[in-house]
């Protein structure tokens, strides 16, 4: 049966926290550069880039604080544990990231009806290449350490990075395109290309918000997923069980709920059913247990 030991828990823990700090650290530069930078520029889009750097500061804190709380052990409190934190604080994120995309949008929209702006573009082409290779690298770094240790934490704020990553490349193409342009084409895209950007921004970045979001909330809801590994897993088994067994009916729920997953199997045995001693029927649950294959810590199993 598969088991973590606490220290590599502990271990793991202290990676999660670590890596959420560096990505504060990373928010606030880019968040204070973009800010500055565009109120410098008049450009909206790089303004834009600053408030969503500053919703990931938000999301990024509350992530850390729920790395902390998911470790710790269960209280008459919490008598489950912390692990719901999770895809509440997901939830949050997810949100907030998703009203941003949809204030984006209505802004461009709306920049565009009235004429547009322009902009210095090299500027704000220098901008996309500076906080395009930041968001990029740690992204990757992110991205790395939680297939290592499987944190949904740092894999949503990862993807805040690579949403991040995306403005700027998306910035930084839409107004390289200026030196390419002659008048009266260059012009023209010039007063709405920041607009533009924005708007098209936004539209591109919205599935990702809205993805974490369904996921989180199933998850907040205690939503039963039919295509989950390890609900599929449980009906074989309790098939194979059945079989076996004069067993008339049976129920399972199957919830998850952050990285544990909450089990219930409920048995109904017939007149004819071997396993009578309390032995015997540890030994049936020490067997559906192992066939699920979950480590310890990962799951509350009741049969």
């Amino acid at each position: 049966m598969g088991h973590s030991s606490p220290s590599a828990k502990e271990q793991a823990s202290r990676i999660e926290q670590r890596t959420l700090l560096l990505s504060i650290y990373g928010v606030l530069v880019v968040a204070a550069g973009s800010i500055a930078y565009g109120l410098f520029l008049e450009s909206d889009v790089v303004i834009l880039n600053g408030i969503f750097s500053l919703l990931s500061l938000i999301g990024a804190g509350l992530s850390l604080l729920a790395a902390k709380l998911v470790v710790k052990p269960e209280n008459r409190r919490f008598p489950f544990g912390y692990s719901h934190v999770e895809p509440l604080v997901l939830s949050v994120n997810s949100f907030m990231v998703l009203l941003i995309c949809v204030y984006a949008l209505i802004n461009g929209i709306e920049r565009i009806r009235s004429g547009g702006n322009a902009v210095d573009a090299e500027g704000v082409i220098w901008f996309g290449l500076l906080s395009g290779a930041i968001s990029f690298a740690i992204w990757i770094y992110e991205r790395r350490v939680a297939r290592r240790i499987d944190s949904p934490l740092i894999e949503a704020d990862a993807r805040e990075w690579l949403i991040d990553f995306g403005f700027s490349l998306v910035t930084l193409l839409g107004f390289a395109v200026l030196l390419f342009l002659e008048e009266p084409a260059r012009g023209a895209w010039a007063r709405y290309a920041d607009p533009v950007m924005v708007s098209s921004m936004a539209l591109l970045a919205t599935p990702m918000p809205l993805g974490v979001l369904r996921r989180s909330l199933r998850e907040v809801l205690l939503m039963t997923d039919a295509e989950d590994a390890v609900t599929r897993r449980l009906e074989a088994l309790m098939e194979k069980v059945r079989a076996e067994h004069d067993i008339i009916r049976y129920v399972h729920h199957v919830v998850k709920t952050g990285r544990t997953r909450f089990i219930e199997v409920d048995i109904v045995v017939g007149p004819n059913f071997t396993l009578q001693t309390v032995a015997e029927q540890d030994r049936l649950r020490e067997r559906i247990w192992r066939g699920l294959d979950m480590p310890l810590d990962k799951a509350w199993l009741s049969i």
